[in-house]
Order: structure tokens, then sequence, then C-alpha cells
């Protein structure tokens, strides 16, 4: 749970101290948690985390004998080999009882692959719900799901779900269980619903996996769910009071055959686009009926078992999804994320500045891959243009990327990409053409180390990235920056059975280039140095250079039975730049959160379970000037019948916003407030409705009501039907113009 606040305002001065709202909130945090006895008995832990406790679980992997054929049926005579694992606990709703249905698991290894074989006993087998989806989307059934520690470095792992129509979500997995379904790898499962319940077959080639050869144990996980009964069952049982992460996975024997594979993928492709359409008549560039070919290369290469090599030649991203249409009328950049399967795959491994917190201001990215490869930052344009013929997106002439993990331990993750000197074509009113650079040769660059010690209870890695841009260009250099280099170092500790955890990270940025360029940056929505009231900035147009740091740090409650909470601090310099490869949106800004909540997950009388919990974001620049405060709680629940609900109110007791009158001075937002509520109806039921409703006011006499039905109705497995009215009413006196 992240509970973000408004848009990180930019850095600032050392503020006058914490706070009291966050005193008070790591006051709270020290003392309920000294009940953190609870978290020291946990009857599930694994050895190296609760002093051998209890034994890990463990499933051993037989090798093939004969073929698989992964058509959802385990007739093959390889499987009755395997012994099988059937000891799974709920987890939900029932914590801690035996899985009130059957399940058995085996896993088999072959040369190529991991196989993965589940029959899923259930007694009312015309019950189990079963969707068609697309990958990646909510299964919104039943399913059978695996992760793989397959490096058993208890830190990061993959996941791969399937439901019994075969369809399949993948994702890959952080130290905390956080999954990032970007990662799409190629591997295959089929399910087939009989009188007895369902079974699944599964084929995970080694190809699509980073692992080790040493000991030949895995750490895995398998996990059920049964839909009608809203049942989760697990074969590594981790309660609810304990944090759920890799470290809790159980172990998978038997992966001794497993060697390197010198694994080589060379994919080339050739396209021919056409574009037939009217234009204008005189155009020297189109006459109607245009072609773009294009060619190019893919490659991966398996190093070692746990190193892996991509290459690109003018790659082809035709077939990623396009982008969703934006109006942004804002002074900040529009964030999108990456789909382009070259920069995906690994994507985790450069991965900076993980943290724990449930409540904090918006993050900073170090390296964000859409920055290379973007559309071309000058378009030529005046009275004298009278056509022209610009490209659309920078080439990639050519990007190499090294990712896995080393046999000493070290995560390592290396990319290196060129584009070339892109230029449009533009004829003038008396027909002549000439060139123009509108996008410069640029190198960008991108190295990332990490290393976990004792069990994964300790990680600390470091980052740095840099981008260089050919210069000579007048009309670029004075928009573009020539340089820009990042580097920072992130750590992060786990202790008393990773139910607490501090994290922390700390970046520095340098850029440099032409004083036309650097001013820009100066008067950039992210700092604007020009405010006539900013006593802490300096505007010089003369600079040829900016440098700035920030910093993170997080104390964190992640388990217990009843409390948890977080306490956050962040800090971004003025001259804090990172997004010639990566984003941000606010420099100039110092920002504490706090977060406590109280759990309850044991079902009662009235409740399945309920959550409360408090929070409050502060933020300040560096010249002391408060831009946000804000405070709330939040109770949310789940009645006996399956009926979910929230109620939240918010309070902002008024602050000053540096970034409103965009370069102007402070301005000044009224004390505010908010009431918020929804519930829906039992989600597993083909027919869902609910409501959401919320109300806000100012002390300028603003108003605004709101409120939006749903309904959703599913006549058949492949088909949704939805229908979200919604009704807003509202008055703004309190509105820059």
């Amino acid at each position: 749970m992240s509970m973000r606040a408004a848009p990180p305002r930019r850095p600032s001065l050392p503020a006058p101290g914490i706070p009291a709202s966050i005193l008070v909130a790591l006051l709270t945090l020290l003392a309920a948690p000294a009940r953190a006895a609870e978290d020291a008995g946990a009857p599930n832990a694994l050895a190296p985390f609760a002093g051998g406790s209890r034994p890990t679980p463990r499933i051993a992997a037989a090798p093939i004998d004969g073929a698989v054929k992964v058509d959802g049926r385990l007739d093959e005579a390889a499987w009755r080999l395997a012994a099988p694992v059937t000891q799974f606990t709920q987890r939900d709703p029932h914590e801690g009882q035996a899985a009130s249905e059957s399940t058995e698991v085996r896993v088999l290894v072959g040369d190529e692959a991991l196989y993965v074989g589940a029959r899923l006993y259930d007694r009312d087998p015309r019950r189990i719900r079963a969707r068609l989806v697309r990958r990646d989307d909510d299964l919104d059934s039943d399913y059978f799901v695996v992760f793989l520690d397959s490096n058993h470095d208890r830190v990061n792992a993959v996941m791969f779900r399937v439901n019994p129509k075969g369809c399949v979500n993948d994702a890959s997995v952080d130290e905390s269980g956080n999954q990032d379904t970007s990662w799409d790898p190629v591997w295959r499962a089929e399910s087939t619903i009989d009188s007895l319940g369902w079974t699944t077959e599964i084929e995970i080639p080694f190809s699509q996996l980073h692992y080790s050869e040493r000991d030949g144990v895995w750490g895995v996980q398998f996990r059920r769910f049964i839909y009608r009964k809203q049942e989760l069952t697990e074969f590594s049982f981790v309660p609810k009071s304990e944090q759920y992460s890799v470290a809790r996975y159980g172990e998978l024997t038997g992966m001794t055959r497993l060697h390197a594979p010198r694994h080589l993928e060379l994919v080339p492709y050739g396209r021919v686009r056409a574009e037939y359409r009217r234009v204008p008549g005189g155009d020297p560039f189109r006459d109607g009926s245009d072609q773009f070919p294009a060619a190019g290369l893919d490659l991966k290469y398996g190093v070692t078992s746990n190193l892996t090599l991509n290459a690109t030649v003018n790659p082809d991203f035709g077939e990623v999804e396009v982008d969703p249409a934006v109006v942004n009328l804002s002074a900040f950049e529009t964030f999108y994320p990456e789909k382009r399967p070259f920069f995906v795959e690994g994507a985790d491994i450069f991965r900076f500045g993980y943290s724990g917190s449930m409540n904090n201001f918006n993050s900073t990215i170090p390296f964000h891959a859409r920055r290379i490869g973007t559309s071309p930052h000058y378009e030529p344009a005046g009275p004298d243009v009278a056509y022209l013929d610009a490209p659309t997106r920078t080439t990639i002439t050519a990007a190499g990327k090294l990712t896995g993990k080393t046999a000493d331990g070290w995560t390592i993750g290396v990319l290196d990409a060129l584009t070339p000197t892109e230029e449009a074509v533009l004829a003038d009113t008396t027909g002549a053409t000439v060139d123009v650079p509108v996008e410069p040769q640029t190198n960008y660059f991108v190295s990332r180390v990490r290393r976990d010690f004792s069990h994964g209870n300790t990680i600390v890695g470091g980052l740095f990235t840099a981008t260089n841009r050919e210069d000579g260009h007048a009309v670029l250099d004075a928009m573009l920056r020539r340089s820009a280099y990042v580097g920072g170092v992130d750590f992060n500790q786990y202790w008393k059975n990773r139910s607490w955890s501090l994290d922390a990270n700390l970046l520095v940025s340098g850029i440099s280039g032409s004083a036309t360029s650097i001013a820009q940056a100066q008067q950039s929505s992210a700092r604007y140095f020009q405010r006539p009231d900013a006593t802490h900035l300096t505007y010089d147009p003369t600079r040829t250079s900016l440098s700035g740091a920030a910093a993170y740090v997080s104390l964190n409650k992640n388990a217990g039975k009843h409390w948890r909470g977080s306490l956050t601090y962040q800090d971004w310099s003025p001259g804090f730049e990172i997004n010639d490869l990566g984003f941000q949106n606010a420099a100039d800004s110092r920002g504490a959160s706090s977060l406590v909540m109280y759990n309850e997950n044991k079902p009662g009388k009235l409740f399945r379970y309920y959550t409360i919990f408090t929070f409050s974001n502060e933020s300040w620049n560096y010249g002391g000037d408060v831009t946000y405060v804000g405070h709330a709680l939040h109770l949310e629940g789940q009645l006996k019948n399956y009926w979910i609900g929230w109620l939240r109110g918010t309070w902002n007791p008024g602050s000053k916003d540096d970034r409103l009158t965009r370069g102007g001075p402070l301005a000044a937002y009224p004390a505010s407030g908010n009431i918020s509520a929804r519930v829906e109806s039992d989600s597993r039921h083909s027919t869902t409705y609910g409501a959401q409703a919320a109300t806000s006011w100012d002390d300028a006499g603003g108003l605004v009501h709101s409120v939006s039905p749903y309904l959703s109705i599913r006549p058949t497995p492949a088909l949704r039907i939805s229908f979200e009215p919604g009704l807003r009413w509202s008055r703004d006196n309190a509105q820059y113009i």
C-alpha cells in the first residue's frame, strides 16, 4: 500500500525540524510493536530467520523419464514417478487451517525446461470458476500459481499463474512480494476440467530464467485460490502477522542436473509499411502512395546459466501496445511506462531504491528506458517552411544489455544504447530543400550492481547512468544538455524475522551544456529558479552546469498481528536533475510522511477482516515554505457476506504552492477537507454492483460533490458488460488564472 500525497514539491532548505505529527507517529510505531514479541515466536518461519523453529517445506524435482506433452492432462508415466506434495494450508479465510480441497503438485526437471503438474481436486467441479481473459489481466477465477526463486537468494523471484481455462499471468517479484507484470517470458500452460476437479501442466524453459548451478536448490512457493470460497492456500504457509516475502518460500531440490546451456536466439525481421492518403499538391516528399521499409536483428545469448546478453540492431517495436492519449494541461510531464520487450526483460535488475514504506511522496526513477528512442526534440516550423518530412521517433542504431548474477553473488546489469543524428528535410516557399538536424547522436549508458548478505536480510547496491550527446548543432545545443550523469547507492536492512526494515538511498546528479540549455533547466517546472520571492534560489543565465542530490530514508514495521506502519523522509535539492535518462517532476522539496495501521485479519461475528489506519504528509521547499500538509483517517473492511466497503476522511489545514503560478510568486491554498466512501457487492457472483461517493469543501467556499455507481454483468466466461456512470458537481472559488 502506498498512500501518496500531491506530487512531490521541489526540494528545500533544512526544515525547522520534523513535524509534531511525524514524531507522534514514530512514538506510536515504536511503542505498539513492543508487542512485536508476537512476531518473534512465529510458528512457521524459515530456519535462517527464526532459529529453525520449524523446518522449511521441501519438494523434490524428479528427472524426466520419457516425454511430457503439455496438454493439461497428467497422464504420462513420468508424472507417476515424481513424489507429490499435498500439504496446503489456508491463508484465507480460515488462517492456519488445512485446505478444504485436496491439492497434489509434482515437479519434473528436464534438460531444457522445468515442468510443474498440479491435480486440484474439487468435490463440486461444476462450480469451478473459469474465465477467459487476456494475458496479465485479472484472472477473476480459480487459479494455481508457481513462484520460483531460481537463484535461491531470498530476494527476487518470478511468478507463473494459470486458471482452469489455461489463461495466464506472469510477473517478476521483488523481496516483499510486489509484482511487475511487464515481464513476459516464453512458457506454456494448459488446463483441463474433469469429474475430480481440474489439472494444469506448466512448462518453464530454463532459457527464461537466471539460476545458480551450485547447490541444486531453488526457492519455491505454490498457491491455490478457490474463487467461490475465497479460499487461498499455500505450500509454504506464511501467517498474516508476518511479512509475505520471497524469503518465506519453501525449497525445490533435485536441480543438480542443470547445465549452463549456451542458448542462442537470433531473430531477424523485415518490414514494409505503406501509407495511401491524399496529400497537398506540390508536396515534394509525399505522393499519396508511400512505403517505409525497415530491417533489423535481435540477439539473445546465455553467457552462463545466470548471465544473459541481449543485443538489438534497429529494433522493431511496431507490435508494442500504443500509449493511451492524454491531454496534459499541467506544468508537469506525463509518465508513460516502458512496454518495449528489449527494455522490459531484466528491468527488475535496474530498479533502484526499493522501499517498504506504506506512505510516501512520488518516487524518483533514475533510469527510465523510455528516454531512449524518444521522439525528436526539435521540429522545424515557421512561415518559410512549406513542406516538412520529419521522423516521428528516434532510431535506436544498436543496443546491448548484460544482466544476471555472478558466481560470487553480485547481481549486475549493464546497458548501452546508441541513437544516431536524426534529420528532417524541409522545403521552403521557393521550393529549395534543406536537411535540418532534429535530434543529435546520443549515447546512453546504465550500470547497476546489487549484493545481498545474511540470507537476503541486508542488501546494498549502486547505480550509475550517463547520457552524452554530440554537439555542434546550434539549435539542438540550445535545447539539450551535452552530458548528464547520475550516481547513487541504496540500502535495505531487515530484522526481527523481516518484521522491521530500514530503507535508504542517495543520488547525486550533474548536467552540463550550453548556457541556454542550463537556463532552461533552471526555469523548468521542476524548480522555477526565477521565482521573484524565492530568496533561497538564484537564477544565473550564464552558468553551464547544474548539480544536486536526492535522499530517501524510511523506517517500516512490515508485519505484526495487528500493528504496522512506516515513517519516511525524502529530499530533493534545487539542482537535482535526472530527466535525461530518468524521470522526476520535482526538485527543491523536502517531505515527511507517516502511517500507523491496525489490522484485524481473524474473521469475527460481523467482519471477515477490517483495517484502520491514519496517515500524514508534509512537505516544504528549501526556503522553508510549507507546500503541502495532509492528514487522513481510513476505515476498510469486508463483511461476512463478502461485501466490501471503506470510508475515508482527509483534512488539509492550508499551505503554499510554489508551482501554481509557473514561475511567479507563491500562491496560498485554503484549508480544505474531504469525505469519501465506497461499497461493493460480493465479487463471487456473475453480477456485481456498488457505488462511490465523495464530498469536498474549502475555506474559500469551494464545493465538490460526486457519485459514481457501477454495475458489472458477466453472462459468459468470455464476456463482461460494465456500466459506470458518474455525476460530479463543483464550485471552485480558489483558482489561479
